[in-house]
């Protein structure tokens, strides 16, 4: 079907009204992981071991070198001595070097991978905790509003019933101090979700807020090997490992095989004579030569093994504490409703009493507090519990997908 002008004008003007997908909590994360400062560590990393695995597939084991030789008795006799040599230098692999650099070169693409697994946890669980820490301000944020309607609500009621001969003056001062501290809260909390936000936005660079619901609680209970952060910690030791043996194995340094040409004349008028010449570095090897460098790789190994059992242990630590908030913050819940439960039949007795005349206006207010400060516990810790598990899922290792 062709397009005329004015299909074309129209589709163009409603485009900026099509409702855009709401983005994923994965989204999120996603965008944040590609503006975090770390995130070029890995790519330098994979670089690295890319280099190392064509240098353990090069034909020498070092730069190759040309050498030239030349000898005359120019300043001396000048008899028309004359000698040339010219060749290749030619540094040869030991027993087993390449495999070992390759094994290096292997461990740290594997590092790479393990790098950017383990920032992708780490952004993880700030994101989580940035978006619980905005869904209980704008929940803050919406019981303040509620609270400011309910008390201009009682307030036009008490005006009412004031012109009406019911009420006394005292009564509607006492309406519009409540409107006030509601008012003053609902600043409060505006500002608050409003500060919490531009710094999200900083993070994700995002707008829009993905939507969050309660994670399902993970089911492993103990730290394993998969968390991101011993699996890193896992592959530092592999690399560290793979380097101790080849330095190990390197005891020496490379042998060198020569090959080149000689030419030489004894004096003017001689023939010129011609040769090949083969010479054969070799190495011997010292052991106190070779002993720093063995002892620094095991050190660099010794070090990698600590950090992992360092880690394991703060890991373990975090998951206690983890554990402990997610049980606490489902009785702190179960506490919460029962005290809604509560305040809210209080209110509704309170409201009657009111109504009726029995009650005065005083004890209603008190009554209106109480129960809005259950209502707002409730969610606040309904919410509290979500980030609750959302932490306790993050010291597991577990990343949202």
């Amino acid at each position: 079907m062709k397009l005329t002008p004015l299909t074309l004008l129209l589709l163009t003007a409603l485009v900026p009204f099509v409702v855009r997908a709401e983005p994923s909590l994965r989204d999120i994360i996603d965008a944040s992981v590609a503006r975090d400062p770390d995130q070029s560590l890995a790519g330098a990393i994979r670089a690295e071991g890319r280099a190392l695995q064509r240098q353990s597939s090069s034909l020498f084991a070092a730069d190759p070198a040309l050498t030239l030789r030349h000898e005359t008795d120019a300043i001396d006799t000048n008899a028309g001595y004359r000698y040339w040599e010219g060749g290749l230098a030619m540094p040869v692999w030991l027993p087993g070097q390449r495999a070992n650099r390759r094994l290096v070169a292997t461990a740290t693409e594997e590092e790479a991978a393990a790098q950017e697994w383990m920032l992708r946890w780490r952004v993880a669980g700030t994101v989580r905790e940035w978006l619980w820490s905005l869904r209980i301000a704008e929940a803050e944020w919406q019981l303040a509003q509620q609270a400011v309607a309910s008390a201009r609500s009682l307030q036009t009621d008490v005006e009412h019933r004031l012109q009406a001969g019911e009420l006394a003056r005292t009564d509607l001062i006492l309406a519009q101090k409540e409107t006030l501290a509601r008012e003053l809260e609902l600043t409060a909390a505006n500002s608050h979700h409003q500060s919490l936000l531009q710094r999200y936005q900083m993070l994700t660079g995002q707008t829009e807020l993905p939507r969050l619901e309660e994670e399902s609680r993970a089911a492993d209970r103990d730290i394993g090997s998969g968390h991101p952060v011993l699996a890193a910690a896992e592959v530092a030791i592999a690399r560290a490992r793979a380097e101790r043996n080849q330095i190990r194995d390197e005891k020496r340094a490379n042998p060198v095989v020569s090959i080149g040409a000689i030419s030489e004349r004894a004096q003017q008028g001689f023939s010129t004579d011609q040769s090949l010449a083969l010479e054969i570095n070799l190495p011997l090897g010292m052991a106190s030569q070779a002993a720093p460098r063995t002892a620094a790789a095991e050190r660099a190994l010794t070090e990698s093994t600590n950090t992992l059992l360092r880690l394991q242990r703060e890991l373990e630590q975090a998951l206690i504490q983890a554990n402990s908030e997610r049980a606490r913050a489902d009785q702190s819940l179960r506490l919460a409703q029962e005290q809604q439960r509560l305040a809210a039949e209080g209110l509704r007795l309170n409201q009657r009493a009111f109504e009726l005349g029995e009650g005065d206006l005083f004890t209603l207010l008190q009554a209106r507090a109480q129960a809005l400060a259950a209502a707002r516990e409730v969610e606040l810790q309904r919410l509290a519990h979500g980030r609750a598990i959302a932490r306790y899922n993050q010291a597991l290792g577990v990343i949202p997908e």
